[in-house]
C-alpha cells in the first residue's frame, strides 16, 4: 500500500526496537512512536476529526510534531504544519487558509495560537508541556479507519510564496510522500545505521522530506527545536551522527564557532545544504574546519526533492546542486519554449511521482507553472555534460533568506500602509558572503528616519521577512509602463 500509515507500519515490523527519536533526554523506539501516534489517533477521533478534516501542527521539532504528522495520516485527516516563527497574521492565514478544526500545539505557544485562530473554527489542542489537553494512553484506532484511506489522498498542506502576495497551499497525496521518501532515500544510500540531526524545522519542505525519508529506512532522528551552533557540534560528537541536514547560514556560524579544544565529527559522512544557493567560500570554510564538504540539495514545496549533489570529485563541482534524485527527470527549456542542450541556460523544469498537480483555488497560477506534466521552478539553470544541474538565476523576483522565501510584494503592501510612505520597493541584496538580505526603498512624505520603518513592521511579519536595509530616495526609478526598474535600485 502507497500510504503514509503504511510506510510507518513497515519500518516498526522491521525495526521495532530500533531508536527512532531522540529529542533532549528523551529516547523512543519506533515501537513506542506507533503506540503513540495509535493513541494521539483516537484522541482526535475522539474531537470529531474525520477523514479529510485538516490539522494544524504548530510545533517546534519534536517527537510530538512527528506524532502528530502520523497520526493525523492515519485516520486519513491532512496536515497543515506551520512554522512556529510565524507571527499572529500570518498563523492566523494558515489557520482560516486551510480550514483547520485544530490546531496541535506546545504550552508556550498557546498564548499566540489562541490569538491566531481567533474568528475561525479551530480548536487550540496543547500536546507538548507540562500542562496538555492530550496525554499517551495505549488505545488503538480500528481497522476500518485505516482501510478507507487511499494512496491518491491528499495528506499535507505545505504552502509555497506567490506573486499574489499570500502564500499558495500546496497539496500532497499519500502517493506522492511516498514517491519522495524512496527516490530520496534510495539515492542517498540511507540505512537503519544512520543517525540524522534536525535542526532545520519540519514545517519546511526541506525539513519535513527529509524526516518522511529518514523514517522510511529506520534511521534515528535527532530533534532540536533550534539551532545553536554549540549544541549541534556536542551532538555530532557525542551521539555520532552521520547526516546533518542544514542551511547556508548554519554552516557559515558553525565554520566560524570557536572551539576551545579539538573536535571529532568524523562521523559525518553527509552535510546536506539546501533551501539558499551554498557560497563556495562557506564551503571551503566549513572543509577547512571539520574535513567534509556540504553537498548541495534542490528540492522545492511543489516536487520534494530534486536533486543533490553526491560528485566524487565535489571540489570541481562545488557550485551545482547535483544530478536528479531517482525517478526525477529535469529539463531546462528556453525562453522559446525548445529544450535547452549542454550548458545552454532556460528555466528549469521537473517532472516526478512526488510533485502535487498545481494549486488550490489559483487556476491561472497553476496553469503558468504546470505544464505538459512539468513542474517550471521560476529557476534558471543548465546542466552540465555528465547532468550535473547548475542554478545561474531566477525569473521570479522571490527573495530566498536562508531557505524561507519573501515575496517582495507582500512586503511593499505592508510597508504602503505607514502613513509617511509614499512609494516602496523591496528586493532581495547579497551581501559579501553571497547570502540574500531583504532591501527597501521608500520615497517619504514627510521626514522619516530607519527606526520608524523597523518598529513599523515589528510584530506584523516574520523577522525574517523585515528589510535589513533601508534606503530613502526622492523618487524610483521606473520604465514609461510604470514598472520598477529593481536593476537600479541595488
Amino acid at each position: 500500500m502507497n500510504t503514509v500509515c503504511y510506510l510507518l507500519s513497515s519500518t516498526v515490523e522491521k525495526h521495532s526496537a530500533k531508536t527512532a527519536v531522540i529529542e533532549g533526554e528523551i529516547r523512543i523506539t519506533y515501537s513506542e512512536l506507533y503506540s503513540t501516534v495509535e493513541s494521539l489517533s483516537s484522541f482526535l477521533l475522539s474531537h470529531g476529526v474525520k477523514r479529510g478534516n485538516r490539522v494544524a501542527i504548530f510545533l517546534p521539532n519534536s517527537i510530538e510534531f512527528i506524532t502528530s504528522f502520523f497520526a493525523v495520516a492515519t485516520i486519513g485527516a491532512i496536515s497543515v504544519p506551520i512554522n512556529t516563527s510565524y507571527k499572529e497574521e500570518e498563523i492566523k492565514f494558515y489557520i482560516s487558509h486551510s480550514s483547520s478544526k485544530l490546531v496541535l500545539t506546545e504550552e508556550k505557544l498557546k498564548p499566540i495560537a489562541e490569538k491566531a485562530a481567533k474568528g475561525t473554527s479551530a480548536t487550540i489542542i496543547i500536546i507538548k508541556g507540562d500542562i496538555k489537553d492530550w496525554s499517551f494512553s495505549k488505545r488503538d484506532v480500528s481497522c476500518q479507519n485505516k482501510a478507507e484511506i487511499k494512496t491518491d489522498d491528499e495528506v499535507i498542506y505545505l504552502y509555497s510564496t506567490g506573486s499574489t502576495g499570500k502564500p499558495k497551499r500546496v497539496a500532497r497525496t499519500h502517493f506522492n510522500l511516498i514517491a519522495l521518501a524512496d527516490n530520496h532515500s534510495q539515492t542517498v544510500n540511507w540505512t537503519e545505521e544512520d543517525r540524522i540531526l534536525f535542526s532545520v524545522p519540519f514545517s519546511h519542505t526541506y525539513g519535513f522530506g527529509n524526516f518522511i525519508s529518514a523514517v522510511k529506512v529506520g534511521a534515528s532522528i535527532y530533534s532540536l527545536a533550534e539551532f545553536n551552533r554549540n549544541k549541534v557540534i556536542d551532538l555530532i560528537e557525542r551521539e555520532y551522527i552521520t547526516v546533518f541536514p542544514t542551511v547556508p547560514f548554519m554552516l557559515s556560524a558553525l565554520a566560524e564557532t570557536f572551539l576551545s579544544k579539538p573536535r571529532n565529527l568524523s562521523s559525518l559522512k553527509l552535510v546536506i545544504s539546501a533551501g539558499a544557493p551554498l557560497p563556495k567560500e562557506t564551503s571551503y570554510k566549513f572543509h577547512n574546519k571539520f574535513g567534509i564538504y556540504p553537498r548541495q540539495l534542490y528540492g522545492s514545496t511543489e516536487t520534494g526533492v530534486i536533486s543533490i549533489n553526491l560528485s566524487n570529485d565535489i571540489e570541481s563541482k562545488l557550485d551545482s546542486v547535483g544530478r536528479p534524485v531517482k525517478n526525477v527527470k529535469v529539463v531546462i527549456f528556453k525562453e522559446d519554449g525548445s529544450r535547452g542542450e549542454i550548458n545552454e541556460i532556460g528555466e528549469i523544469a521537473v517532472k516526478c511521482p512526488s510533485m502535487t498537480t498545481g494549486y488550490h483555488g489559483l487556476p491561472e497560477e497553476t496553469k503558468m507553472a504546470f505544464k505538459n506534466g512539468y513542474y517550471f521552478t521560476g529557476d534558471l539553470g543548465r546542466i552540465d555534460e555528465e547532468g550535473y544541474i547548475y542554478i545561474v538565476g531566477r525569473k521570479k523576483l522571490f527573495i530566498n533568506i536562508s531557505g524561507n522565501k519573501v515575496d517582495p510584494s507582500e512586503v511593499e503592501t505592508l510597508l504602503l500602509q505607514h502613513p509617511k510612505v509614499r512609494e516602496a520597493a523591496i528586493l532581495g541584496v547579497k551581501d559579501r558572503q553571497g547570502n540574500e538580505m531583504v532591501k527597501a526603498v521608500i520615497v517619504s512624505k514627510s521626514h522619516m528616519e530607519t527606526k520608524e520603518v523597523y518598529e513599523f513592521f515589528k510584530g506584523r511579519i516574520s523577522d525574517f521577512k523585515i528589510p535589513r536595509i533601508i534606503e530613502f530616495r526622492e523618487e524610483i526609478p521606473k520604465s514609461p509602463t510604470g514598472k520598477v526598474l529593481r536593476e537600479y535600485l541595488k
